[in-house]
């Protein structure tokens, strides 16, 4: 049971959320809007059967994609996608996120036939219209679909170059199983010589089998990412989580998120031990309309995980320190935890 001062200490830190995507975290009433709009038959007539039918347990990583590219297909012009954009800084300005990156999942979009510039100037237009009113600093991270063809990643990353001064950094999600990390190594490599930010989810899918500890491997040794999202099920290979920890190398870990389809329960989830073995980790929603906030998930997170204060702090300025551009917040979160260290 959680006390009221950790309570206190969770809604009022200010925040930073490293891995949220986009398209998965349409709210439910946006969404059923936008498919009106656009003449999009959805399963769902109602924000609450759709908000309903998010919050179901999903039984594997490839169910949930299989959900959220049917919720993205609302979105079709620049206009949809910036009010998107808009509503979850305002979600994230609630939640006292003072900075945010966002996975931009471009070909989720791409096999509709919407072209990049579409999405990148309605999400870019929100993103503007965020900081001017709301003041929540957002970064995006271009997305990688990795069941693609590695000629298609490594023509995506081409792709973006245009879009560089908007989109600093690459990542890869979608299904893991049966698509190692390695196969994109070029797109990669390609990012790099752009001097993108480089990051992968990794280690996700326990379907994967042992591929999901060699996609950490490869991602951290030999394609330069600097961070891995997810990356939980490094606890499998005691080499790897030591040399995680000496690379400092960030796991933005998404505890509900990976339950129940990586962990069968939240009090499973090795969040506490990977921090335990000196691993940078930070703590993000995923997708909040299938698990919740941040706020709901450092609730229940903190809850099941018996974490303390410190640990809460520590996850909070890690997605500060070990950011793509969010370091000049410490000082701010530094003076704020003093503060609080001091009145509480």
């Amino acid at each position: 049971m959680l006390t009221e001062r950790m309570k206190k200490l969770i809604y009022e830190i200010p925040k930073g959320e490293n891995h949220i995507h986009i398209e998965g975290s349409i709210p439910p009433e946006v969404a059923i809007r936008l498919a009106k709009k656009n003449g999009v038959d959805l399963p769902w007539k109602t924000a609450e059967e759709l908000a309903a039918h998010l919050r179901q347990p999903f039984a594997s990583l490839d169910a949930f994609m299989e959900s959220d590219r049917m919720v993205n297909s609302v979105c079709q012009t620049e206009e949809d996608y910036a009010e998107v954009l808009y509503a979850l800084a305002k979600q994230a300005k609630d939640q006292n996120i003072i900075y945010t990156e966002y996975l931009l999942d471009y070909p989720l979009n791409e096999i509709r036939g919407i072209s990049l510039e579409t999405v990148v100037n309605g999400y870019e237009a929100g993103r503007q219209k965020a900081m001017k009113e709301l003041g929540v600093d957002i970064v995006f991270i271009a997305g990688i679909d990795r069941s693609l063809s590695s000629d298609m990643s490594l023509k995506f990353i081409r792709d973006i170059e245009p879009y560089k001064d908007i989109i600093p950094a690459i990542g890869m999600d979608c299904e893991e199983n049966g698509h190692p990390c390695i196969k994109h190594k070029a797109a990669y490599d390609l990012a790099k010589e752009m001097g993108l930010y480089l990051s992968a989810h990794a280690g996700e899918d326990p379907n994967a089998g042992d591929m999901a500890v060699q996609n950490v491997w490869d991602a951290v040794d030999k394609m330069g990412c600097v961070r891995i999202e997810h990356g939980v099920l490094s606890i499998r290979d005691e080499a790897l989580m030591k040399h995680l920890a000496e690379k400092k190398i960030l796991l933005t870990t998404c505890p509900t998120g990976n339950c129940p389809h990586v962990f069968p329960r939240l009090e499973d989830h090795p969040l506490k031990f990977l921090m335990e073995q000196g691993i940078p980790c930070s703590i993000s929603s995923d997708d909040p309309p299938y698990v919740g906030d941040l706020i709901e998930t450092m609730l229940r997170t903190a809850d099941a995980l018996n974490l303390t204060e410190d640990d809460i702090i520590e996850l909070e300025r890690n997605s500060l320190l070990y950011s793509i551009r969010g370091q000049h917040h410490l000082k701010e979160f530094d003076a704020w935890v003093e503060k609080w260290k001091s009145e509480n």
